[in-house]
């Protein structure tokens, strides 16, 4: 992989995890490839197929209006052409105004290069369970 592509493909993932910040479809938009043939998997949720149901998806998360966090760790690029996909933890943190819940999906990027911009065509993020002892509770110490 060129070192320059494999800097602009982060840097494609790295927007992708900020318009998820952002809460803005607009951000979220310009990141993806408007096909019939793209598709997205959320965590718990089924196959979506096709931009315009991937862009509701997306705005039935954002309309939920809950501020969040998340931070792609264990990165991996690769490359092959005009396709380039990256595979981390999506380490995600919900807000809300009386609590906030911590969360890591597994991540599956994949990009297509069009007029030497990398667009995502496909999301894939599944829960990672997370382990608590019997023991765990609630209090801080």
């Amino acid at each position: 992989m060129h070192p320059e592509d494999r800097i602009n493909v982060e840097e494609a993932n790295n927007e992708f995890y900020r318009a998820l910040e952002s809460g803005k479809l607009e951000l979220m938009e310009s990141v993806w490839a408007h096909e019939e043939w793209v598709k997205c998997v959320h965590p718990g949720w089924g196959l979506i197929t096709g931009w315009q149901r991937v862009k509701d998806s997306w705005a039935r998360i954002f309309e939920s209006g809950q501020k969040m966090r998340a931070s792609p760790t264990e990165v991996t690029v690769r490359e092959l052409g005009d396709l380039a996909w990256v595979t981390c933890t999506e380490n995600i943190t919900v807000f809300s105004e009386e609590n906030f819940d911590t969360a890591q999906a597994a991540a599956t990027n994949l990009f297509l290069k069009r007029d030497e911009r990398w667009l995502m065509i496909h999301h894939h993020a599944s829960a990672i369970p997370m382990i608590v002892s019997e023991d765990a509770t609630d209090t801080i110490q």
